[in-house]
């Protein structure tokens, strides 16, 4: 019952999930709502966890020029933490159709064990932004490519959304260049040579990872 949601599924990595968890969460959670792609969710709507599709949390300038700060997969938490809270500059955009979990407008007081979950889940959403610095700050496109997709395989193999060698990724390449700050071109031609390199393979919206300790190795991605 539990491995149904993708939810309950991520924040089992981050403690002790039981089903006396799994009873608390419902208890404030409502029902589903529908987004469709790039539909922005307005900063006062509820908490929600995301069940289906790939949002994210995204800066956009006056020019219109946007930076992806981070990427919202399904099972993630929205409005639960300090960092994905809503703030007047940030956005939380819909990459792709979504279905997402509210919760209810007062939130009860979480029990203990299902706050240090809670808690885990925020600090694995802080460690990811850290990286995102990173990514952006010193490392070159070739680095942040290997680092981001190595990063979404991860995370899609927690909830089971992903093979072993690979994953389904519905966005198109000017997403990738928004979230690494690098041109659409620069975005293809550093596909195509991590495809040279003999690391990936890329069939439409199919990656596979065809050589992961090279692919990590690129991404300085250390155990």
């Amino acid at each position: 019952m539990l491995g149904d949601r993708s939810y309950i599924r991520r924040l089992r990595r981050y403690g002790l999930f039981r089903e006396e968890d799994w009873l608390e969460l419902e208890a404030f959670l409502a029902g589903t709502e529908t987004y469709s792609a790039n539909q922005s969710i307005e900063p006062d709507a509820p908490a929600f966890f995301l069940t289906s599709g790939w949002a994210c949390l995204a800066r956009r300038l006056s020019d219109g020029r946007r930076q992806l700060l981070s990427f919202i997969l399904p099972g993630d938490g929205v409005g639960f933490d300090l960092l994905t809270r809503a703030h007047p500059s940030v956005e939380v955009l819909a990459l792709t159709p979504l279905k997402v979990r509210q919760a209810k407008p007062a939130l009860p007081p979480l029990s203990e064990r299902l706050g240090r979950v809670f808690a885990g889940a925020a600090a694995a959403q802080q460690g990811r932004l850290l990286d995102q610095v990173v990514r952006l700050g010193r490392q070159t496109a070739y680095e942040r490519m290997a680092h981001l997709l190595l990063e979404l395989h991860g995370r899609l193999m927690e909830i089971g959304e992903a093979r072993p060698d690979g994953f389904y990724i519905p966005v198109k390449q000017e997403v990738l260049a928004d979230a690494l700050g690098l041109s659409l071109v620069h975005v293809n031609r550093t596909l195509q040579q991590l495809r040279r390199d003999g690391l990936i393979e890329v069939r439409g919206a199919q990656v596979t990872l065809l050589n992961r300790s090279a692919l990590e190795a690129a991404a300085d991605q250390r155990p």
